[in-house]
């Protein structure tokens, strides 16, 4: 019985959400919503629209929305400007009046209604049309008289209603130079007096990187950044006036259009055509008489439009020496003169394989990649690749750079691996573009030349010059691609530690609260702070510099560096054995510092470590540390 009224009762407590919901939720929000509309001057759904006519005093505008897009039917018909329409329209749907001043004046002159400044009518699709009729503004207020078309009533509504409203034929046309999907061009010809360029979108390759090619007056790699900015220019800008609307042939001088300056043809995939013909300069508006091929309508674009188009075949030409996705590169060879060093990429990291197994730096690698990228031509040398002048049979470098296959385009298989080849050849002069002011900023200082070199990619016949500064971080040697770091290891890890000072060695070893203490004679001596100085030393040491080859680390060699028995040394352990061995020996002369560059220490000591061939520069802070404990110990 107990379990009966309990479903009653939860029954009955579902009947009154409901209730609460339908009386009271859903009812206040119907009732805000009727309050919402109530002063609605025009009561339609903006989506119903389906025609627009504007009439002031100066013309008689009619739109029709025609398979959802609106075109200007009248005075001419022109594509419409979508975004004006559409707010005109969402205006006079949402616009509220704020009085009503009279249901029956007998006098509609009084308000300015008589001979309205501005009507508009809307049509619906039911066939339908409502109008409203715009007069003067309120003695008081920022308001505006207004009514009904289809009645006599006057009311008031904000005055900006007629700012959103009474557009003109310019405001309402569609006033695009050339309409175009930027990603849809395949072809682009540019002409002008002293220009005849084609050029062509190249196939999309998978790495994100876009190419075109110059196909006439020469071949060779265009500049997609300075294409795809013209393309945005041209797809962008707007028409400043209309000058006229149909022209004729005979009266294309007028304009200049009969010789136009700058002729562009954009092609699309469908094979369709787009023309623009620029002529001669307006005064005003500022800018250039223009028109497309097809229309009558001459128009003025804006002055950049016309200024800012690439005006010769060099301004079309890529200057960026080499292009590849840099997260494809998994192998490099540099090669200057005899020596050669090939890298591969192991994961995020970079190892050295010839001409011997090294770890790579690969702050080093990623400025090298970086420098390739970036690197773009001062200038085009003429003639091809294959000329003796530019010294690319016996270049100073060659550096290769070795690509993951990118997938296909039905991503089944992958396409071949590919290798880039960047030949860098004889030294040239690059000449100063221009003067600039001197550091008194009062006289012209005469700029003076700069050392470049010739550089071509294999099988490409362009030949580059670039500034000898910009590929600096390219042609690196052994040291510079090679890590630094002689030893790492996590200190938590650390155990043990043996330390040797001549004759001396001593045995450290870490207890359960991580304290230092000596083994041996003297135990229980606690050194935690200067050993865990010593460790923030030895981990990551890097060296500064190679003082010998590995080749060198024979005895008498050893011995000229103070290695041959160390000043002393450092050998740490962890539990799966010793992950340190480094033996200090004498300290860098003076003279032998003044050779290296200026932000290396001035303190250095001869090292080696074990299990990494040579013998190395240290920073003396390692040797500093280590006798900072043997003078505890003493």
């Amino acid at each position: 019985m107990r379990t009966k009224n309990t479903l009653i009762m939860a029954f009955a407590a579902v009947l009154l959400a409901v209730a609460v919901y339908f009386l009271e939720i859903r009812g206040v929000e119907e009732r805000a919503e009727v309050e919402r509309v109530a002063n609605r001057l025009l009561r339609f759904e903006s989506e119903s629209v389906t025609g627009l006519n504007i009439k002031t005093a100066d013309a008689s505008i009619s739109l029709q929305r025609i398979d959802s897009t609106w075109r200007i039917t009248a005075p001419l018909d022109l594509e419409a400007n979508e975004s004006a329409v559409d707010n005109i329209v969402n205006r006079l749907q949402t616009t509220d009046y704020d009085r009503l001043i009279d249901e029956t004046p007998d006098d509609l002159g009084r308000f300015g209604l008589a001979d309205p400044e501005v009507e508009v009518t809307i049509e619906l699709d039911d066939g339908s049309a409502h109008s409203l009729a715009l007069g003067d503004g309120t003695p008081v207020g920022s308001n505006l008289f207004v009514r009904h078309g289809e009645g006599e009533a006057v009311y008031t509504t904000a005055a900006g209603l007629e700012d959103a409203v009474n557009k003109s034929l310019f405001d309402l046309r569609n006033r695009s130079i050339m309409t175009f999907a930027e990603q849809e061009v395949t072809r682009l010809e540019l002409t002008t007096a002293n220009l005849e360029a084609s050029m062509q979108r190249q196939p999309a390759l998978s790495d994100g990187i876009a190419r075109w090619k110059l196909d006439d007056p020469i071949e060779a790699r265009a500049d997609a950044d300075a294409i795809g900015a013209y393309l945005t220019q041209l797809r962008n800008d707007e028409a400043l006036a209309y000058p006229s609307e149909s022209i004729q042939d005979e009266d294309l001088s007028i304009y200049g259009l009969d010789t136009p300056q700058l002729t562009v043809r954009i092609w699309t995939n469908d094979d369709s055509t787009i023309s623009l013909e620029i002529g001669n300069e307006s005064e005003e508006p500022a800018g250039y008489y223009a028109r497309r091929i097809g229309s009558g309508a001459v128009f003025v674009v804006p002055t950049a439009l016309f200024d800012e188009a690439p005006d010769s075949i060099t301004a079309l030409r890529n200057r960026t020496v080499a292009e590849f996705a840099r997260d494809r590169v998994n192998g490099i060879q540099v090669e200057i003169g005899e020596k050669a060093i090939r890298l591969t990429k192991d994961g995020i990291d970079w190892k050295i394989v010839s001409p011997r197994f090294l770890e790579g730096d690969t702050s080093t690698v990623s400025s090298l990649l970086t420098a390739t990228l970036a690197m773009k031509a001062a200038d085009f040398a003429s003639g091809t690749a294959s000329a003796t002048r530019f010294g690319f049979s016996k270049p100073y470098a060659r550096v290769v750079f070795n690509l993951e296959p990118l997938p296909s385009q039905d991503m089944s298989t992958d396409q071949p691996a590919e290798t880039i080849t960047m030949l860098i050849g004889n030294e040239t002069q690059i000449e100063p573009t221009e003067s600039g002011p001197t550091a008194e900023g009062d006289e012209t200082e005469e700029p003076k030349p700069t050392v470049g070199r010739y550089i071509t990619l294999e099988n490409e016949p362009t030949v580059y010059v670039v500034a000898s500064d910009d590929f600096s971080d390219i042609t690196v040697d052994l040291f510079a691609l090679r890590s630094k770091t002689l030893v790492s290891f996590a200190r938590s890890d650390v155990s043990r530690i043996e330390l040797s000072s001549g004759a001396r060695t001593y045995t450290l070893t870490k207890d359960e609260e991580n304290n230092w203490n000596l083994s041996g004679p003297i135990a229980g001596t606690n050194l935690t702070k200067v050993v865990d100085d010593m460790l923030w030393s030895l981990n990551y040491l890097r060296m500064e510099s190679i003082a010998a080859e590995p080749e060198g680390n024979d005895t008498a060699n050893l011995a000229s560096f103070g290695l041959a028995a160390p000043a002393m040394s450092v050998r740490a352990f962890t539990g799966e054995g010793d992950v340190a061995h480094v033996s200090i020996g004498g300290e860098v002369p003076a003279e032998e510092l003044e050779e290296l560059p200026e932000f290396a220490p001035k303190a250095q000591t001869y090292g080696a470590v074990d299990g990494t061939p040579g013998i190395f520069r240290l920073d003396a802070k390692l040797r500093d540390a280590l006798q900072a404990i043997f003078d505890e110990l003493s």
